[in-house]
């Protein structure tokens, strides 16, 4: 049977999982995007995340951004021993890893922090937990100091919800560990699709939904669906909440759901200009786009900039192309509600340009497209970024020794992951 610590499965390690919105360059960068002040990463700052599993998303940032320090709280002791043999052997040394609960850490806690980020746990913890990310936020977010929180959300997580309790109640009875307890849920789900189950037959999107289950790996299934937990909420409840706590919402770490021009169906857009209370709008929002997952991002005492001065520090930044970027000539970005245009009027002397170097946002703005348009440089760059095709550049360029030895590290692991340090962050090489 499988193995729970408060209802959650620590019998297998959670596969190693890259998140380039929680890292402080990207969080930053889309904070600033949204004409907010934001920690200064030029300078000593600290970073939390709340359920850091192996550690790669904190090893990967403490590798490539030296001026910060970073801790990693978990409550599963081989994920923490892992981690913390990882970092030691590379020398990364601004990184500590913890083993504890949310709710024991939060008690006995007494730094402050520029950044508190937990993915994959909100929805899928106990209670306790949920109010151990609530207290450290209280009593440990500096002013101006972000919060990154990933959940799933309705309408879209409520098409696993049936598949979800099969696998839990399949593995609960199994002889064996999680793996086996997920396989024989997956075996039994396949074969109910099969056989014409009703789930199935009246719900075609959760056929397609199996299909792609079926191409992950078993360990992050287990992590996924073999929890007592497991809870989808509303985002307007979501925030409601977190709010309690004093932080504000701001947006989104993914760029794209924050240009409701583009990330909203056309034919909805009227609806929701005209639609007052921000509950009302982002539950719209979620139900326009058939949200299944946010990646919420919250700001302690937020500070909104005059156009001059969020032009001012837009200008300062730095992007550089990445390896995926495409030719110049017109783009198309598949999105979660379609594919989306990029008009080669616009986009080609944009890639072009990053082509021959990184470019501060001034110098972009310079380019025909843009001149007296930052507010259409801003959305194109959100969709490279968002499309691995840009990056911004990290403000401080120390050198990053440890960097190499990371990604030396991830090459022996045949982890399909490339450090860009001058960015602090990482892309995959390969599409999963």
């Amino acid at each position: 049977m499988t193995q729970h610590r408060d209802g959650y499965i620590i019998d297998v390690s959670y596969p190693l999982h890259f998140h380039k919105e929680m890292q402080p360059v990207w969080l930053c960068q889309t904070i600033k995007t949204l004409g907010c002040s934001v920690p200064d990463i030029d300078k000593a700052y600290r970073y939390c995340e709340l359920g850091c599993g192996p550690g790669i998303n904190l090893l990967v940032a403490a590798a490539s951004n030296p001026v910060g320090q970073f801790v990693g709280v978990d409550f599963n002791k081989t994920h923490i021993a892992g981690a913390q043999a990882v970092a030691k052997a590379l020398k990364i040394e601004n990184i500590r890893f913890i083993e504890a609960g949310f709710d024991e850490f939060a008690e006995k806690n007494t730094e402050k922090f520029d950044f508190i980020v937990s993915h994959g746990t909100w929805s899928w913890l106990p209670p306790k937990a949920q109010a151990g990310i609530l207290q450290l936020i209280h009593q440990s977010l500096i002013p101006q100091g972000l919060v990154y929180l990933h959940y799933m959300c309705y309408p879209g997580a409520a098409r696993l919800t049936a598949m979800q309790k099969v696998l839990y109640e399949a593995a609960k009875i199994t002889k064996g560990g999680s793996i086996q307890g997920i396989n024989n849920g997956m075996t039994l789900l396949r074969t109910l699709a099969n056989k014409g189950a009703g789930l199935f037959v009246d719900n075609p999107e959760i056929q397609k939904e199996l299909l792609e289950l079926e191409k992950e790996l078993p360990a992050y299934l287990a992590h996924e669906f073999l929890t007592e937990h497991w809870n989808p909420q509303h985002s307007a409840d979501v925030h409601r909440i977190v709010s309690q706590t004093g932080v504000s919402f701001i947006g989104s770490a993914n760029g794209f759901e924050n240009l409701d021009t583009l990330s909203i169906p056309g034919n909805l857009q009227p609806i929701l200009k005209n639609l007052p209370g921000h509950a009302l709008r982002e539950t719209v929002k979620d139900m326009a786009r058939n949200q299944h997952q946010r990646l919420d991002v919250f700001q302690s005492s937020p500070q909104t900039l005059d156009a001059a001065n969020h032009l001012g520090l837009m200008d300062k930044t730095v992007f550089k192309a990445l390896p995926k970027m495409p030719a110049p000539g017109p783009l198309e970005f598949k999105t979660s509600i379609g594919s989306i245009p990029g008009p080669a009027e616009i986009f080609s002397p944009l890639l072009a340009t990053l082509k021959k170097g990184p470019q501060s946002f001034h110098d972009l703005r310079q380019i025909l497209p843009f001149k007296k348009e930052p507010g259409l440089l801003l959305q194109a760059l959100t969709m490279l970024m968002w499309a691995d095709y840009a990056h911004p550049v990290r403000p401080e360029q120390q050198a990053t020794p440890a960097a190499a030895s990371l990604q030396a590290w991830l090459d022996k692991q045949q982890l399909p992951l490339r450090i860009l340090p001058e960015c602090g962050s990482a892309i995959m090489t390969q599409a999963g």
